[in-house]
């Protein structure tokens, strides 16, 4: 058990109280069928499903909960803030630069209650997975203990209460713009908005980096349905007040509107698509390919949505300010773009030129772009590239080869579209003729 709680993850870069406020919410969330990545004839169907899979990962959350519970008694600080501040690193440190949760110096006992109640719940979660099956009885019974023990705890509520109030708060520009903003509910709303997106970036950010250090991925899926009810949250307020503000401009309304149906439309997209099966999944990389897609398309909708509606309200205002890494994407898109267009024309010729075109050179051309922009695509597309790769290497005969360029075309066209896609690349439509000057 100790050994699987203490692996690496990017909650070692925020105190432990802190990190072991984002797991209990988190697995708090996991328990809400609203929140869980389930396809619509799954939920439908959701009192037949078994939860073995999702019992495991949340005895494996509770397992590194456990762990952490730990740090918070000694009273450890994350390795960035052990007498130095890592810049590198300042937004996933809580802002307060606090280590323990105010009141918990005091609450040695409750921490020891916490710790008994997480045992408990860990205890009984390895007894269902030495059943054949955990029905939805079961599983709710689950939630329901772990409910009323988070409630009866002190040290659980003030850790809770630390993380809600210790917000990483908006980004400077957004702060200065919404006091801008008239009329002043409008204003009060925008910031409530901008902090909610300051609070969903840095809990994507969270699972960013544990995709790198973490060796169990699936026990992130209670931090996705975190993100997921907190962005519910964030569009509710946006739909019940923010767009009904006496006195805002039509244009504003609409935006807002725009905002909230986009988001909605990613975040079914993530949890329908990209997560729903991920806790049944046995292959590592494909658990990875499919949280790192997840995760990006959160990350870049939410980075979108707070640039637009910022430059709606200051058309001066930099994207590129707000997020450096916004910028930073937008370059590695347009590049990957640019490359991938020179290689769609490389194999198209290829495949027009059959046996007077040489494979050498075409398998050349294909590993400078393998040692090139393929780093920016996601991880999920690496695979089929590098299979067709194998197969071109491998042909022998040339109709075999052409085959396989034809097939290899389509594929890289269909890519190509979605790399045209990006959030970022909205104000950059694609110009073939550019792209060949």
């Amino acid at each position: 058990m100790n050994e699987q709680a203490q692996q690496h993850t990017t909650g070692e870069q925020f105190p432990p109280a802190r990190e072991l406020a984002v797991w209990l919410r988190a697995i708090r969330s996991y328990f809400d069928h609203a929140n869980q990545p389930l396809t619509e004839a799954e939920r439908a169907n959701i009192s037949a499903r078994n939860f073995k899979s999702e019992t495991r990962v949340v005895r494996d959350a509770l397992m590194r909960c456990l762990h952490l519970l730990g740090g918070v008694e000694r009273g450890e600080a994350p390795p960035g803030q052990r007498g130095e501040t890592d810049e590198t690193d300042a937004g996933l440190v809580s802002p307060s630069g606090r280590a323990v949760a105010p009141g918990l110096a005091g609450a040695k006992d409750s921490l020891g209650d916490l710790a008994d109640a997480l045992r408990d719940a860990c205890k009984l979660s390895e007894a269902m997975l030495e059943l054949p099956s955990v029905g939805i009885g079961g599983w709710s019974g689950l939630g329901r203990v772990f409910e009323r023990e988070l409630r009866r705890s002190e040290a659980a509520r003030l850790i809770v209460a630390d993380y809600a109030g210790d917000s990483p708060g908006p980004l400077e520009p957004l702060e200065a713009l919404a006091r801008r903003l008239k009329p002043d509910d409008l204003g009060d709303d925008m910031a409530v908005v901008f902090d909610g997106f300051a609070r969903l970036l840095e809990l994507l950010r969270f699972i960013e980096v544990s995709l790198v250090g973490d060796s169990h991925l699936k026990r992130l899926l209670p931090v996705f349905a975190f993100v997921h009810e907190e962005t519910r949250s964030l569009l509710d307020f946006i739909e019940e007040r923010a767009l009904r503000v006496e006195g805002v401009e039509p244009r504003v309304r609409e935006l807002l509107d725009g905002t909230a149906y986009a988001i909605r439309m990613e975040l079914r997209k993530s949890f329908e698509h990209e997560l729903a099966g991920v806790c049944a999944l046995r292959q590592t990389p494909q658990v990875y390919s499919k949280l790192e897609t997840a995760n990006g398309l959160l990350r870049d909708c939410y980075r979108q949505s707070v640039v637009a509606l910022a430059e709606s309200f200051d058309p001066a205002l930099d994207g590129g300010r707000l997020f450096p890494a916004f910028q930073t994407k937008l370059e590695q898109s347009l590049a990957l773009r640019r490359e991938l267009w020179e290689l769609i024309k490389f194999v198209r010729r290829a495949e027009a030129g059959g046996e007077a075109f040489e494979q050498s050179l075409l398998l050349r051309r294909l590993s400078e772009f393998q040692e090139g922009s393929q780093r920016y695509l996601m991880y999920k597309d690496w695979e089929p590239l590098e299979r067709f790769w194998e197969e071109i290497e491998a042909a022998r005969a040339q109709g075999e080869l052409s085959k396989t360029l034809h097939r290899f075309v389509a594929f890289l066209e269909t890519l190509f579209g979605q790399v045209n896609m990006r959030a970022v690349l909205n104000e950059h439509p694609f110009d073939p003729n550019a792209a060949e000057r």
